[in-house]
């Protein structure tokens, strides 16, 4: 692991997301789960390769019985950065529902809760409606971020803190 910078603590984490909008919360859970993702299919190609070495008759055992202890690392250190990922990912998911909110998980086809978010016969996202118990689709996160970034660049200048 790097000898730089070390990730704030949880409690700090917990403490500087409670000013965010909640579609930051979900945003940041989703950038998370993205970085989890990387991590994981890393991992999988890094213990490929181990195998492949310790499988290698061409080998010497001592070599095939040690594998590769960098990539063992690696993979040791992954694994430790994923927990604190998915502990980051429950904070925002407790803070939402700190707020009297529902937590809802979108999967990587974009379906929130098992359903699929709408979208018109093109594709497109479908108009926004509410979705069930006050949750949000992703097609409406999507338009209200937009709707934001739109306000922000009009000089409606949000306070807050970026993670």
């Amino acid at each position: 692991m790097s000898n730089g910078a070390q990730p704030i603590p949880a409690e700090q984490f917990a403490l500087a997301i409670q000013d965010l909008p909640v579609e930051n919360l979900y945003s940041k859970a989703h950038e998370i789960q993205n970085s989890i993702s990387h991590l994981e299919r890393s991992n999988a190609q890094l213990q490929e390769y181990i195998d492949t070495i310790t499988s290698d008759t061409s080998l010497p055992e001592a070599t095939r019985q040690e594998g590769d202890k960098d990539c063992s690392e690696a993979i040791h250190e992954n694994v430790i950065v994923i927990n604190r990922q998915k502990e980051r990912i429950e904070l925002l998911k407790q803070e939402v529902e700190r707020r009297g909110g529902r937590w809802h998980e979108a999967d990587s086809e974009g379906k929130v809760n098992g359903s699929s978010a709408a979208t018109t016969t093109n594709g497109a996202p479908a108009a926004p409606t509410q979705g069930a118990g006050g949750r949000l689709t992703d097609a409406q996160l999507q338009q209200q971020m937009m709707e934001r970034l739109v306000e922000d660049e009009n000089g409606n200048d949000h306070e807050g803190m970026h993670l």
